[in-house]
C-alpha cells in the first residue's frame, strides 16, 4: 500500500500497532458525536483493525495520519464506496487537537488527486451525518457536491456528496 506526504501530513497504512490510537481517538465524545457508540477495544481487535488494514496489498485503504510534531492525528481512508462500487469513498476521522488548522481538508485533497490521477476513478464520493458541518465543509473543498439523503449500511441517515475529476480539479485549483 502506498503512502502519501503533504506539506504538513505523512500518511502510512494503518496497521495493528495503532489499536491503542484508534481507541484513544474514538475515546473523545466529540471526535464521536456524529459516529454513534464508541467502539471497544475488543471491537477494533475483531472486527475494525481487520476491515482497516484488509487492502494493505492495493493502493488504497486506510491511513495512519501523523505530523512533523504529533505521531498520530487520526485518520483517513479512500476504498470502495458503499453507494456505488464503480468509485471510491473518501473518509477521514481526526483527533480535536487537528481540527480548524486544515488538515482534513489537505489530507482529502491528496486522497482524492490519487483517486483520479492514479487509480482512475470517474467519481469519489463521502457521506457524513446531515448536521456535520465541518465535515460537509471538507467535502465541498474537495469540489464535492451535495447529492441527497443516503441509508449508510450501518443505519445512519446520511447525505452523501460526489466529485468527478473535473470538480475535484477545479476545486484544487483554488485551493493549491
Amino acid at each position: 500500500m502506498q503512502t502519501f506526504a503533504t506539506a504538513r501530513l505523512r500518511l502510512r497504512p494503518i496497521d495493528e500497532g495503532d489499536l491503542d490510537d484508534l481507541l484513544a481517538l474514538d475515546g473523545d465524545p466529540e471526535v464521536m458525536r456524529y459516529l454513534g457508540a464508541t467502539p471497544t477495544r475488543e471491537d477494533y481487535v475483531a472486527q475494525l483493525i481487520p476491515r482497516m488494514t484488509r487492502w494493505q496489498r492495493e493502493p488504497f485503504g486506510y491511513f495512519a495520519a501523523a505530523t512533523a510534531d504529533d505521531p498520530f492525528i487520526g485518520w483517513f481512508h479512500l476504498r470502495p464506496s458503499v453507494a456505488d462500487p464503480a468509485i471510491h469513498e473518501l473518509g477521514y476521522r481526526l483527533a480535536r487537537r487537528a481540527w480548524g488548522r486544515g488538515l482534513a481538508t489537505e489530507g482529502s485533497l491528496a486522497l482524492c488527486r490519487h483517486a483520479f490521477s492514479v487509480l482512475a476513478m470517474p467519481a469519489v464520493d463521502a457521506v457524513t451525518l446531515p448536521d456535520n458541518a465541518r465535515s460537509r465543509r471538507v467535502m465541498e473543498k474537495c469540489g464535492m457536491r451535495l447529492v441527497g439523503p443516503f441509508r449508510h449500511p450501518a443505519g445512519l441517515d446520511c447525505v452523501r456528496y460526489v466529485a468527478t475529476r473535473a470538480d475535484f480539479e477545479a476545486a484544487a485549483a483554488g485551493l493549491l
